[in-house]
């Protein structure tokens, strides 16, 4: 009986093969979202738009800063990998959105540490007028305030984060403090 050469079998089974359909696996992400807020009586009016998901992360911003476009995946936080812990919070590390205010604002945190995070709201004198604590969890909350019933001013929102033991953004458990200003109009 004669032997057929190795590469002769080789190649028929090599086409055969790459005829052949199994299963195929293509990565993809498809999404499509959004919605807009346009209240008039609020300060805030934002219009969001997602269709599909790429791999390009871009900001455009106009020239006043009234309107920003993202697009891309954005990650919260993602600004200031590394950054070493100081004692003061940085410009970074909140917003405070309407200042001035004729009542209503709130305070944004983008604070990368985990803790208890404690706020006392006082007036030029020093004077307590709210406090709030909170488990704070490593990126991102947003507290309200309404002052509306109080006297035109000046007034502070004193922040206070405790890390948490052996938190991994804040090795020295540095206590962070800052004093945000509110001027309250009308």
């Amino acid at each position: 009986m004669r032997k057929l050469p190795f590469s002769f079998l080789f190649l028929p089974l090599t086409l055969i093969s790459l005829a052949g359909w199994s299963q195929t696996t293509t990565p993809t992400v498809t999404n499509a979202g959004g919605g807009s807020y346009n209240d008039p009586s609020s300060y805030v009016r934002y219009f969001e738009w997602s269709i599909g998901e790429l791999a390009l992360i871009h900001t455009a911003t106009a020239a006043d800063n009234s309107v920003s476009i993202y697009q891309g995946v954005l990650q919260p936080c993602s600004d200031k990998p590394g950054n070493p812990v100081s004692e003061n919070f940085e410009a970074g590390d909140f917003t405070i959105a309407p200042n001035p205010t004729s009542g209503k604002f709130e305070i944004n945190f983008f604070i990368r540490a985990s803790g208890t995070l404690d706020l006392e709201m006082t007036d030029m004198l020093g004077r307590t007028m709210e406090r709030r604590s909170f488990r704070y969890y490593g990126c991102c909350r947003i507290e309200q305030y309404d002052i509306s019933n109080v006297p035109a001013g000046v007034y502070f929102v004193v922040a206070t984060l405790t890390p948490d033991p052996f938190s991994s953004f804040n090795i020295r458990q540095v206590v962070r403090h800052s004093g945000l200003k509110i001027i309250k109009i009308r």
